[in-house]
């Protein structure tokens, strides 16, 4: 073949391919800017899902969430109505997550047409391209209560007539038992948010807040406060039975401190090591006062082995935590090396502000309390509320009751 006719054989090929060529070149064209213009949908999606997700954890309703929203699809180039670009906030969710009727989850969907460049040669005008996303709260914030445990059934349960409400704030339970959670009888568990790495049970007559499953371990917002060092006893078996008025001033319990009888009983400001034998009052100690208190319950395993904390009995509690310091906040702490049990109040009303934290130990509240926490949290590795007790928490650390919550993308 001379070179006159390899060259009009080319040339015929490329005339024949042209169209081909020019058709590849329009969808990479055309695909292209459609994924950029989708990856752009999506950011203003997620961050619309997050603001409102962060906005009603911050204690705003719905309609101002839904505002919210709105204002980051239009931050990020996607006003509602506008270009034909429609943006929908969906509070609750639905769909058929667990999460799907919790009105602490915001859905958020962006759709917008996007013009053809070339590939209207072949009749494409348009595509549709869209973006979704969904945000609520994550594990760790600061949640009112907090499980620690990892396995097990029954980490938080509920039982009997028991009111459990933390309106303002969250519930977490680490556990992935499958019935992590238990609430049986006529409980009522009321919560801004409950979430559960397992799962949960609920038989009987329960009225529970919607439960989110499958969610990620809360970490202990404890673990790096630093225990009270052992430094000798300034008390030893301290033990009280009588009537009247009685007096106590911080230091080191070694043996505890053991109340009974009808005494009215005042705690000086500062801290109060129990160093083994714990705390138990029985009788009618009523009432138990104490401001700018903390209780650390602590031991050894042989001259003053760990016990556990017992409010038992008629008490009234009355104790709030100091603000200033190192343990600015914590009213109430157990040794993590003490895995011994506590029973916090009896058969009479309690006011605790301050966080009550047992990191290796169940903590039971029973009989026909009401214990108010106005601000702190209960993280222990177990949670036991039983009998007809009305267990309300109406804040986190201090501060608004709010802050510490954090919003995450499930979708």
């Amino acid at each position: 073949m001379t070179i006159k006719k390899q060259r009009g054989a080319v040339a015929l090929l490329v005339a024949l391919l042209l169209p081909v060529l020019i058709g590849f070149m329009a969808l990479a064209v055309d695909v292209g800017y459609v994924l950029v213009r989708r990856n752009q949908m999506q950011v203003a999606a997620d961050s619309a899902a997050l603001l409102a997700a962060n906005a009603r954890q911050h204690g705003q309703d719905i309609s101002s969430a839904i505002d919210f929203a709105y204002i980051a699809t239009a931050a990020n180039g996607f006003t509602n109505q506008l270009e034909n670009t429609l943006v929908t906030v969906s509070i609750p969710p639905g769909g058929s997550q667990s999460y799907a009727a919790d009105t602490n989850y915001v859905r958020v969907t962006l759709t917008q047409p996007v013009n053809a460049f070339l590939a209207w040669v072949f009749g494409v005008t348009n595509t549709n391209p869209w973006a979704s996303a969904i945000a609520g709260p994550v594990g760790g914030g600061n949640p009112c209560l907090l499980t620690l445990g990892t396995t097990g059934s029954a980490a938080l349960s509920v039982v009997g007539n028991s009111v459990v409400t933390a309106s303002t704030c969250g519930i977490y339970i680490n556990s992935n038992s499958p019935s992590a959670l238990q609430i049986t009888g006529n409980a009522t568990v009321t919560a801004r948010t409950i979430q559960v790495v397992g799962g949960y049970t609920a038989t009987g007559n329960v009225n529970v807040s919607a439960i989110s499953t499958g969610a990620a371990i809360t970490a202990d917002p404890f673990v790096s406060l630093p225990m009270p060092a052992f430094s000798g006893c300034n008390f030893t078996n301290y033990n009280k039975s009588g009537n009247g008025s009685l007096t106590l001033t911080p230091g080191t319990y070694c043996g505890g401190i053991s109340l009974s009888g009808n005494y009215a009983v005042s705690f000086s400001p500062g801290m109060y090591v129990l160093y083994g034998g714990g705390i138990s009052f029985t009788g009618n100690i009523a009432p138990i006062l104490g401001n700018g208190v903390t209780f650390y319950n602590s031991g050894n395993t042989t001259s003053f082995p760990y016990k556990s904390l017992n409010l038992a009995g008629n008490v009234a509690l009355n104790l709030s935590a100091p603000t200033t310091g190192t343990y600015a906040g914590m009213l109430i702490m157990q040794d993590p090396m003490n895995s011994q049990p506590a029973t916090l109040v009896g058969n009479t009303g309690a006011t605790l502000a301050g966080n009550l934290y047992f990191p290796k130990n169940i903590v039971t509240l029973n009989g026909n309390t009401g214990t108010d926490i106005p601000i702190g949290s209960v993280v222990a590795q177990r949670v036991s509320i039983v009998g007809n007790t009305r267990f309300s928490m109406t804040n986190m650390y201090g501060g608004s009751g709010t802050s510490g919550q954090r919003s995450g993308l499930y979708q």
